[in-house]
């Protein structure tokens, strides 16, 4: 090959560089180095190059929007969102005072794994969202991300008792945790021959809603009594008690905070015949039951006596 001949090197999966021409193909001497074939030449001639990752096929982008643009306080909302590549999805709400929130995923909804060209939404079926407040305009911030890494093992972090985590630096400190974690191209002793596009690792968008108060007349609300209290007194005592297939222990009993509405009460004790009935509790009342067991006659029985033959027992 002449001198003075353009050359280009396709180096396996990295996209296609030019090279200066040297005599001959060069031959590896470690990573990133070429030297030319032929007679040694010093340092300075050795040429280095840098591997460049090829260009991502998908442009990662994420779109957030409400099913209205104003709410009151205490109204259901239902947020829908999509990807155009799959993703792993975060949505933070910042209302009115600055309070932030990881709304998704949450204690109720742990996987946000979602797919390119669908139409997703939350809540779902198990749970519901609604706005509370102070009024003011609320903002909501989604954060789709293309790989899953360590660090976002940080943001699923909820419990039962605080199933949408309160969040000090929301979507930004998210994505301040993912430029740390950006994967780049060693830059040791490689110099890049052009400049890399940085990989779309992740995408963010934003909405807002505003939050009016409660000018609505709320309905008129009752006050109406939930639970009432038995008393139960067997004799003889002693007896379990089912109250609706469940049992409460042993009369004499005071149940409280018994459910308003009717109840099947069974007392049972060893000996005696079963008892059942069925009461209806008032709210705020105590009901008292005094039952009288019945004696079950005892069966004859029988005892081993000789070989062979069983007699009666007699009665002593």
């Amino acid at each position: 090959m002449k001198m003075w001949q353009a050359m280009w090197l396709l180096l396996g999966t990295s996209t296609l560089l030019f090279v200066p021409p040297v005599h001959a193909v060069g031959v590896s001497e470690g990573a990133g180095q070429y030297k030319a074939a032929g007679p040694e030449k010093s340092g300075e001639e050795a040429k280095q190059i840098a591997i460049v990752p090829r260009p991502v096929d998908s442009f990662l982008k994420v779109h957030i929007r409400t099913d209205r643009a104003r709410y009151h306080i205490g109204d259901p909302i239902r947020i829908h969102f999509s990807v155009t590549s799959d993703a792993y999805v975060f949505i933070f709400d910042t209302d009115a005072a600055g309070v932030t929130r990881q709304i998704f995923p949450n204690y109720y909804d742990h996987d946000n794994f979602v797919r390119a060209g669908r139409q997703y939404y939350i809540p779902d079926r198990r749970y519901d969202l609604e706005v509370t407040g102070p009024p003011g305009n609320e903002k909501l911030t989604i954060v789709a991300v293309k790989k899953y890494l360590p660090c976002l093992d940080e943001w699923h972090r909820y419990s039962k008792r605080d199933p949408y985590p309160a969040s000090r630096d929301g979507a930004a400190g998210l994505v301040r945790r993912l430029e740390s974690f950006r994967s780049e191209p060693s830059a040791r002793g490689v110099q890049p021959i052009r400049p890399v596009p940085r990989e779309n690792l992740w995408a963010e968008d934003w909405t807002t809603f505003y939050v009016m108060g409660t000018d609505r007349v709320p309905p008129p609300t009752y006050k109406v009594a939930r639970y009432g209290r038995l008393e139960i007194e067997s004799f003889p005592s002693e007896a379990r008690i089912y109250i609706d297939g469940e049992y409460y222990g042993r009369t004499p009993q005071l149940i409280d905070r018994l459910e308003v509405g009717y109840h099947s009460i069974r007392i049972e004790k060893n000996g005696y015949e079963p008892y059942t009935t069925n009461i209806y509790l008032r709210g705020n009342q105590t009901r008292h039951l005094d039952i009288f067991l019945k004696r079950v006659e005892p069966r004859p029985a029988y005892r081993w006596k000789g070989i062979g033959f069983f007699q009666p027992r007699s009665e002593e």
